[in-house]
């Protein structure tokens, strides 16, 4: 039977080296181990069986969760969840809510804007105030206005952001780092603490023979 096909109270039957299908509550286990640390990062194998051991579905012993893989032993269960109803969908659904935010360098460019435009409007103002004192025509200190405030305008403070990250993207590369967004490079600069879990992160959790001598 194909996994796509199992449904909430279909009885399954599980050994070592399948992949758990669905959400599954063990009605009965035979040194069933499942590997979770795709999931929940355990290196070590966890024991299964029909006792219920906390309310976390994270931590409890009687549930096999969707996208483990049974490593030993065998079981009994019956489906609870599948879909986007598993631990793992909602944890899918959690991640994919989350905004991105602004990047610092963002946040930034926006707050020197912000300055650079009162700046502006302000020497604009004061320049069009004097101007119709000075007894200038209104067109004539319209136009001093307007000249003041294009003239402070940063045309290209977006291009020697972009060509500043790039160039840097570019240095990164060549230490065989690929930056996929460019505003990731000022964010990883701007970076002291980086917190991960490593197994599935920054390790597979697999023993592999580099030399032998």
């Amino acid at each position: 039977m194909d996994s796509a096909d199992v449904v909430v109270g279909d009885v399954v039957l599980l050994k070592g080296g399948d992949r758990i299908p669905a959400d599954i509550r063990i009605l009965n286990a035979s040194g069933f181990k499942v590997d979770c640390s795709s999931l929940t990062g355990e290196s070590e194998p966890q024991v299964r069986n029909p006792q219920c051991t906390s309310k976390n579905p994270l931590e409890t012993s009687n549930l096999a969760l969707f996208g483990t893989n049974a490593v030993e032993g065998q079981c009994k269960g019956i489906v609870v969840g599948t879909g986007d109803r598993t631990v793992m969908g909602r944890i899918a659904m959690l991640t994919s809510r989350v905004s991105p935010g602004k990047t610092p360098i963002a946040k930034e460019i926006t707050h020197f804007i912000w300055i650079i435009s009162v700046i502006a409007f302000i020497i604009g103002g004061a320049f069009f105030i004097v101007s119709l004192l000075l007894q200038y025509t209104f067109l004539e200190a319209l136009v001093f206005l307007i000249g003041i405030i294009v003239a402070n305008v940063p045309e290209g403070i977006t291009a020697t952001v972009t060509v500043c990250l790039t160039l840097t993207a570019v240095r990164m590369r060549k230490k065989n780092c690929l930056v996929k967004k460019l505003e990731g490079v000022e964010t990883l600069g701007s970076t002291s603490i980086i917190c991960s879990d490593k197994t599935g992160t920054l390790t597979q959790n697999r023993m592999t023979v580099t030399h032998l001598w």
